[in-house]
């Protein structure tokens, strides 16, 4: 399964991921980094445990049917309420509003026409990082139906952070259920970056924008590097870095954001991200929130399988946003 633009067809993308940072000093590190967060993820995934449920359509649903309902015990998902009758086609039918619904109505699991076979399928190849390409080819489905599969999972990510009622503000789309954002984001919301005992922390901060940032760096001389349209900082406050994209951080041909040696550089989380960004070849600002939280979760998950922690995440209901 070769990725577009990586050297060694053989190979999985988080393994060739170095061949990219051709910085001195800092490439073997890197790639021990890399090499070695890869190696930990995948070896999380328990094949063995993974093949019993996918062996059926009925044991992969069962497994999902665990996370969407606890104790299998059913309630309405409109009104919460738990007196139901089953319909004759398998649906139940909601005793107070009248709501009619299945195992996994008003989920994220329920956005792509997949079966519970395939999704698991999808969520190991997803936590295998095996490009889309390859995803479509190896499941027999379109490249577009791949593609809305990665976003969902992306935004059920979203929806699992501390920060998403903020970053729905933000104008980020929840997901099914929810209309579109009537004004597509521009420039990204600014994150700021915290690292502490091995975990992650990217935090929204709502109070700045992509012009502050520029604003610190020509009257305040604080230190801004890049890769692609993604664009990092020293350290602000407590934060190792702050980091945003759009193109409100390039107005004029003359910024550059080309500082080095950082001090978020040391981060084993940033060296980990920064490979992952620097692959996708270019990240709208309006989908780096999503990018940039699902680096959050692997990097934090890491020494976790992570079908379970995915599937918890596609499993939880998509929240639904009052239009304003």
């Amino acid at each position: 399964m070769a990725a577009a633009g990586i050297e060694n067809p053989n190979h999985y993308v988080l393994f060739d991921i170095i061949k990219y940072d051709r910085t001195a000093g800092e490439t073997v590190a890197r790639h021990e980094l890399i090499h070695g967060l890869a190696r930990r993820i995948m070896a999380k995934i328990n094949i063995i445990a993974f093949n019993s449920i996918t062996s059926s359509e009925k044991t992969a649903k069962r497994f999902f049917l665990d996370f969407c309902w606890k104790n299998h015990q059913r309630f309405c998902p409109q009104c919460k309420n738990r007196k139901l009758y089953r319909l004759a086609d398998g649906r139940r039918r909601c005793g107070r509003c009248g709501y009619t619904f299945h195992d996994f109505s008003r989920r994220f699991l329920n956005r792509c026409a997949f079966s519970a076979q395939q999704w698991l399928w999808f969520l190991k190849l997803f936590a295998l990082d095996v490009p889309p390409a390859a995803v479509a080819e190896e499941m027999g489905v379109s490249y577009a139906t791949v593609l809305k599969a990665a976003d969902t999972v992306r935004r059920a990510i979203v929806a699992q952070a501390l920060d998403a009622p903020r970053l729905y503000e933000a104008g980020i789309w929840p997901g099914p259920g929810n209309p579109q954002p009537r004004n597509e984001i521009v420039d990204a919301p600014v994150f700021g970056i915290i690292e502490l005992g091995g975990m992650a922390i990217c935090d929204l901060l709502p109070g700045l924008k992509a012009e502050n940032l520029l604003h610190f760096k020509l009257n305040f001389c604080l230190k801004t590097a890049s890769v692609g349209q993604v664009v990092y900082t020293a350290p602000y406050k407590h934060y190792m870095s702050l980091v945003s994209c759009g193109p409100g951080l390039r107005p004029a041909r003359y910024i550059r954001h080309e500082d080095r040696r950082l001090p978020v550089e040391a981060s084993q989380f940033w060296s980990f991200a920064k490979q992952r960004l620097r692959l996708l070849r270019g990240v709208p600002a309006s989908h780096f929130p999503l990018y940039l939280k699902e680096c959050e979760l692997r990097f934090n998950s890491r020494h976790d399988d992570l079908i379970p922690v995915l599937s918890q995440a596609l499993c939880a209901f998509v929240p639904q946003i009052p239009q304003r």
